[in-house]
């Protein structure tokens, strides 16, 4: 037993809720802000087959299903987006409505559905699908909404030496590469299988003309994440990895 009541579990004042929106599903707990120490608790976890055109009516029925999402909470939305694109903050601040531009350069899309998440010198553009900005913004009023990479950045950033960190799921992973607190790449790709995974990460630290030797591995996740640490092992002579095997 948690030791709590009824009251504390009506009493929205003591519990976030977290939301994480996926190109596949879409989850929802509540973390209790008074006893710390709680598991999470769950309130719905949906998934669906990829859909860029049916996404944000998956996301509306879902959260219409679940009607207890709606309550008064302090609410943070976690936005997972293969088509996150990542600018100097300066940039956009000197230049009003750049990122809109920037970002509708490279993806199809409508310049109002276009969100932004800034931490410090960069700012990360992204806009999984149509409606998804306006829908968030009357049904969540007052959230906070994340991009999934930029709060990996967050996490991440303040460490030293050359290092990439993936984070592994079922069909895609994310890879952040820094050298210092500096912060060098931020992307997110399809993976079938861990020689994918090893693939993306080695064409990074090429890209970003690093010695593949020289970088420390971090690695987490769900989905053969041993098989991707043998193989990195094996191709990258003295590679350097450590693997954390659990999602955050």
């Amino acid at each position: 037993m948690n030791g709590l009541t009824a009251a504390d579990y009506a009493d929205t004042g003591q519990w976030r809720l977290i939301v994480n929106i996926f190109p596949t599903g879409i989850t929802a707990h509540l973390e209790n802000t008074i006893h710390t120490d709680l598991e999470p608790q769950l309130l719905f976890s949906t998934e669906w087959e990829e859909d860029a055109d049916t996404l944000l009516r998956h996301i509306e029925n879902a959260v219409y299903d679940h009607p207890r999402v709606l309550d008064d909470f302090t609410a943070r939305i976690i936005v997972h987006d293969r088509n996150t694109l990542f600018m100097p903050t300066a940039v956009m601040e000197e230049n009003e409505g750049i990122d809109e531009i920037f970002y509708t350069t490279v993806f199809e899309t409508d310049p109002a559905d276009v969100m932004n998440d800034t931490f410090g010198d960069i700012t990360a553009l992204y806009s999984p699908t149509p409606g998804l900005k306006a829908f968030l913004s009357r049904t969540f009023p007052g959230a906070m909404v994340e991009s999934a990479l930029m709060r990996r950045v967050r996490r991440f950033r303040k460490e030293d030496g050359k290092r990439i960190y993936i984070s592994v799921r079922k069909g895609e992973a994310d890879f952040l590469l820094f050298d210092g607190e500096e912060f060098l790449s931020g992307s997110t790709h399809c993976v079938n299988a861990p020689s994918d995974v090893v693939y993306h990460a080695v064409n990074i630290i090429d890209v970003c003309d690093l010695v593949p030797a020289d970088v420390s591995v971090m690695i987490e996740g769900e989905e053969n994440v041993g098989e991707v640490c043998s193989l990195l092992e094996r191709i990258v002579a003295s590679v350097n990895v450590n693997t954390e095997n659990k999602r955050r």
